[in-house]
This record gives structure tokens, C-alpha cells and sequence, in this order.
């Protein structure tokens, strides 16, 4: 990421690392956690995973799982992804299917009706999913963090009393009623904005920026596509706001900071979940984030609004819960 010298040349960060935002819900980067565990019993879960799409986010939580659960006895059936075809033989014999995105998700449940485990989603896509199969064996790891954890890092950068935007579609839903309570639990105030779709994000933002001191983006999937995520990025910076994000990627492209799971941090909490579960599909874990998480912050972002972040090791403490 190129470095900008002085804070009005701000446009020069954007403009260097634009080419994240075109890609960045398929670029998690983050360290591979691996999560140790025991041997799996004689009659281990056959799992199945099935892809929304090949490549990205989603590919690079299939290779995580793959190289999380080598050796431990389990048997992993690549079962495709939508693009190419699944393998409805793979899908057909499994005992549980972890479906990497909603599409995905939702194909399994219609077609072959096996217990599934989403992930890679969102927490709006997961409710609607749910909605969509109320009796289906069916949870979720969804993208979406903690309400609580997501305003320790707000709080972590905005004074007291600061209030923070949040831009939604509302073909996705409205955002997690639990932000609002975290958000006054830390002392801010969430300022909800609503737009019908992705061409109505300038327009929104225009609405709801002079009137805030931060925005928070969530993974909402109208939102998150590329064309949609470049608008958000440059109509903040043109209202000098900072951005709280949901990726590593999205603080790469000039959001300020994010806390995240990645890839990685879905698999490993993943397999960790399938060797507790030996042998019983059905019992699937609650639907709720990842428990791994992690945060990046752009400093220079930081530099160039004047803004002051604590360190990297302060704020992880910070979210996990300990002293500021």
C-alpha cells in the first residue's frame, strides 16, 4: 500500500490500492490458525464441502479446513460449488455438509436435505436462510462479529457521545438490534441509514455522513459488492470520516480499522467443532460468529484524518476484554 506524505493527499492511498476493493470480500489474508485436537473415533463424520462460487473467501476456507483436519481421521468430500456443478454423490452420502456462502446453503437444504453448517455468510443472509427452512437441520458461523466486540473498537477511537452511521440495504434487513444497546453500552450513538440498493449509496451517504463522526460498514451483500464499497470509501473520505470495516482487505483499500475472522479463523473453529462432534451430525452447534478474530488498523489512514488509534496489542486486549 503506497504511503501518502501529508493529509491532503489522502487520494493517493485510495487511488494505489483500488484495486483491493474490486476483490476484497475474497481476500481474508490472515495467518493460518491451526487448532489441535484428538484422534477421531472409529466411525468419524464424513463431511461434505460445497461452494457458492470457486475461488476467494470461500476457496480459501475449504484449503484452511483441508490442511486444519489432515490426519485427524476425518474424511473431508470436496463436493464442488455452484459455478462448475456439485458432486451430488459427494452431498448424498455425507453426514453433515459445510456450506461455504448462502447460495450454497440454500441449494443443499432444497436438494439433498442433509444437516448443514453455513458459513462464510452473513448474519442477514443466515436468518434468512432459516426463515426460508424452519424445520431443516441447519446453524451457522456467520461473518458478522459480536455486537459488543465491534463497539470496544469504535469506542476504542471515538470520544464519548461520538456517533457512528451505519449504512444497510434493505433487501438485506436492518441491522442487529443488539449494536444500538452495544453502542450505548460504550457510550456512542448508532445513526441507522437506509437505502433500497446499491444505487442509492452516494445518495445515502450524503444523508447520513455530515451528520455523524464514523461510519460502521457491515458485510451486508448488496453493500459489499465492489462498485458499491468503492462509493463508500471515497464519499467518507470526501466527508473525512473514518471507516469501521469488516476485513483486512477493506482496511487495506483506506478503511481505518476492522475487526474480523477470516477465513482461517472459520475453519479452525470449524474443525474444532467437528472433532467435538464425533459422530453426531445432528446435533449442530448454535448459529453465532467465529470465536477466532482478529484486528487491523491503517495507520496511515489514521495519520492523515488526525486520528489517534491505540496500538495493535492494546486494542486486541481491548476487545477481548480486558483494561483499555
Amino acid at each position: 500500500m503506497s504511503r501518502c506524505r501529508r493529509p491532503s493527499s489522502i487520494a493517493c492511498c485510495l487511488a494505489a490500492s483500488r484495486w483491493l476493493v474490486g476483490a476484497f470480500l475474497g481476500r481474508f489474508a490472515a495467518p493460518c490458525l491451526l487448532v489441535l485436537g484428538l484422534s477421531a473415533p472409529a466411525h468419524a463424520l464424513q463431511v461434505a464441502v460445497a461452494l457458492s462460487q470457486p475461488g476467494g473467501a470461500q476457496q480459501a476456507f475449504a484449503e484452511a479446513l483441508q490442511r486444519t483436519l489432515a490426519g485427524s481421521g476425518y474424511k473431508l468430500l470436496p463436493a464442488g460449488n455452484l459455478a462448475d456443478g456439485l458432486d451430488e454423490g459427494a452431498l448424498g452420502r455425507a453426514d453433515l455438509v459445510i456450506a461455504a456462502g448462502s447460495q450454497a446453503a440454500s441449494t443443499v437444504l432444497e436438494r439433498f436435505r442433509r444437516p448443514t453448517l453455513a458459513v462464510m455468510l452473513s448474519r442477514g443472509q443466515w436468518e434468512t436462510l432459516r426463515a426460508r427452512h424452519p424445520q431443516a437441520a441447519l446453524s451457522a458461523i456467520f461473518l458478522d462479529q459480536p455486537a459488543e466486540r465491534q463497539m470496544r473498537l469504535v469506542g476504542a477511537v471515538l470520544p464519548r457521545g461520538g456517533r457512528l452511521g451505519v449504512l444497510y440495504s434493505t433487501p438485506s434487513g436492518e441491522p442487529d438490534p443488539e449494536l444500538a444497546r452495544a453502542a450505548a453500552a460504550a457510550g456512542l450513538r448508532l445513526v441507522p441509514e437506509a437505502v433500497a440498493g446499491a444505487g442509492e449509496v452516494i445518495a445515502g451517504l450524503e444523508r447520513l455522513l455530515p451528520n455523524v463522526d464514523a461510519l460502521l460498514v457491515l458485510p451486508d451483500p448488496v453493500l459489499s459488492a465492489s462498485s458499491p464499497a468503492r462509493s463508500i470509501l471515497l464519499t467518507s473520505y470526501r466527508f473525512r470520516r473514518p471507516i469501521f470495516a469488516f476485513s483486512r482487505a477493506y482496511v487495506e483499500a483506506g478503511a481505518l480499522a476492522a475487526v474480523f475472522s477470516a477465513p482461517d479463523d472459520v475453519a479452525a473453529d470449524v474443525a474444532d467443532w467437528v472433532r467435538k462432534a464425533g459422530t453426531t451430525a445432528g446435533r449442530l452447534p448454535p448459529a453465532r460468529p467465529a470465536s477466532p478474530f482478529q484486528v487491523a488498523v491503517n495507520r496511515q489512514v489514521a495519520r492523515s484524518l488526525n486520528i489517534g488509534v491505540p496500538a495493535d496489542e492494546q486494542l486486541r486486549s481491548l476487545l477481548q476484554g480486558g483494561a483499555p
